[in-house]
C-alpha cells in the first residue's frame, strides 16, 4: 500500500531538507529536496528554525530500511537525521510556557515525523533542552542523542562515584561523550576504552580516559581479563567478549547489533507476533551466556529522547567540562561529504551538518 505525502502546510510553505524516498546503501539514495514546512498543530509543540544537525550510526541503519520493521517510515518522502539545534520560531499555547520564541535549544526527535536534516522541524515540548550560550549550535547538535544515550544507559547499568567502567570505542560519538560523563557527571573513579593510535587516542585523552588501549596491537579480552569492571558498555558489538573483565553482579548494557525482544517492548509495547519471533530468532546468545557465566547480567537498551535529561548534560557543557568532539562540519548542499563520512565508520567524533 503506497504511503501518504508529508501533510502540505496551511499557507502552502515549503522548505529544503535531506531526504530519501527509497531505501538505499549509500548518499546517493539522498537528495535536498523541497518539500511542505511543518508547523505547529498541537499546543506542546514548537516550531525550531534550524541552524545545525548532526548524523548518528541509526541513520545509516534507517537508510539501509533496516529499521523497516520496527519503525516504518510515515511518507513516501523521509528526512534523514535525529539530532538537531535551532531557535524557536513559533510555539503552541502549552508549550509558551517552557520556551519563547528566539530560545536557543537542542533536541533528539522523537518519532518518525519529520528528520532533522530540514530547515524546520516541529517537536514537543518534553524532547527540548535550551542551548548552552558558550557553544555553537553544531557542538549543540553533536550532543543529545550520543549524550543522552549514555547518560541513560550509564545510569542504568548502575554507575556512581568510585565505578570502575569500561566503554570500548571511545573515540566514537557515543564512546567520547560517555567517558565524560562517566567520569563528570556520574564520579566514576576509572574509565578504561579502546581506541586507534592518533587522532582517536587524542579524543579518548582529552575526554578524560584513564586507560587507553590500542585495540589495532592489543586485545583487550586478554589485556582486561580478571579486571573486575562494575559495568561495560557495549558500543561496538563486542559483548560476547566481556565475561572475562565484568565483575560478578556487574552489568552488561549494548546499544549495539541485534536488540533483545525486551528492548523492542520498551520502544513498542505490542510488537506484531511476527517482530516477536524474528527477533527471539535473532537474540544475543553469546551475549547472554558470556555475562551469566561471570554472573553479571546483560541487557540491550534504547535511549529515550528527554529534554530533563538533556537540560542536565547542559549544565556540564556550559561549565566546560563536557565538550563534544565534531570530525566533519559542512553546508547542506554538501550533505554528501558528511554521510559518506558516517557510513565509512572512520569519523573521530560527530558529523555536523550546518543549515544556517
Amino acid at each position: 500500500m503506497p504511503k501518504p505525502s508529508i501533510p502540505a502546510h496551511p499557507n502552502g510553505e515549503m522548505m529544503k531538507a535531506v531526504c530519501f524516498t527509497s531505501y538505499g546503501e549509500g548518499s546517493d539514495a539522498l537528495s535536498v529536496q523541497s518539500i511542505p514546512k511543518p508547523f505547529v498543530e498541537k499546543s506542546d509543540e514548537v516550531l525550531i528554525k534550524v541552524h545545525a544537525a548532526a548524523l548518528n550510526p541509526i541513520d545509516k541503519s534507517r537508510l539501509k530500511g533496516d529499521l523497516a520493521m520496527l519503525l516504518p517510515e510515515q511518507y513516501d518522502t523521509s528526512v534523514l537525521g535525529y539530532d538537531v539545534s535551532g531557535i524557536v520560531e513559533q510555539v503552541g499555547n502549552d508549550a509558551s510556557t517552557s520556551f519563547a520564541i528566539g530560545d536557543e535549544v537542542f533536541v533528539r526527535l522523537a518519532g518518525m515525523k519529520y528528520g532533522a536534516i530540514a530547515e524546520y522541524v516541529v517537536c514537543t515540548v518534553p524532547e527540548i533542552a535550551k542551548k548552552p550560550s558558550n557553544i555553537s549550535f553544531s557542538e549543540a547538535a553533536a550532543v543529545p542523542l550520543a549524550g543522552l544515550t549514555a547518560l541513560q544507559l550509564l545510569r542504568y547499568g548502575g554507575v556512581k562515584e568510585g565505578s570502575k567502567v569500561f566503554i570500548p570505542g571511545g573515540a566514537g560519538g557515543v564512546g567520547s561523550i560517555g567517558i565524560q560523563i562517566a567520569k563528570k557527571m556520574l564520579k566514576a573513579s576509572y574509565v578504561c576504552t579502546t581506541a586507534s593510535p592518533g587522532a582517536g587516542t587524542d579524543i579518548c585523552n582529552s575526554a578524560g580516559a584513564d586507560r587507553i588501549i590500542d585495540y589495532r596491537t592489543d586485545d583487550f579480552v586478554e589485556v582486561l581479563k580478571g579486571e573486575d569492571f562494575d559495568m561495560a558498555f557495549d558500543t561496538m558489538n563486542e559483548a560476547d567478549k566481556f565475561g572475562g573483565l565484568i565483575k560478578e553482579g556487574g552489568k552488561v548494557i549494548s546499544i549495539s547489533g541485534n536488540p533483545s525482544i525486551q528492548a523492542i517492548m520498551d520502544i513498542m509495547p505490542n510488537p506484531p507476533l511476527a517482530v516477536r519471533f524474528f527477533m527471539f530468532l535473532l537474540r544475543n546468545r553469546k551475549a547472554e551466556k558470556a555475562a551469566s557465566r561471570a554472573g553479571a547480567s546483560w541487557e540491550y537498551k534504547f535511549m529515550h529522547p528527554s529534554g530533563k535529561d538533556l537540560t542536565e548534560i547542559a549544565e556540564y557543557l556550559e561549565s566546560g567540562e563536557i565538550k563534544p568532539f565534531i570530525d566533519t562540519e559542512v553546508s547542506m548542499d554538501d550533505f554528501k561529504v558528511a554521510v559518506d563520512k558516517l557510513l565509512s565508520g572512520r569519523s573521530k567524533g560527530k558529523c555536523i551538518i550546518k543549515v544556517v
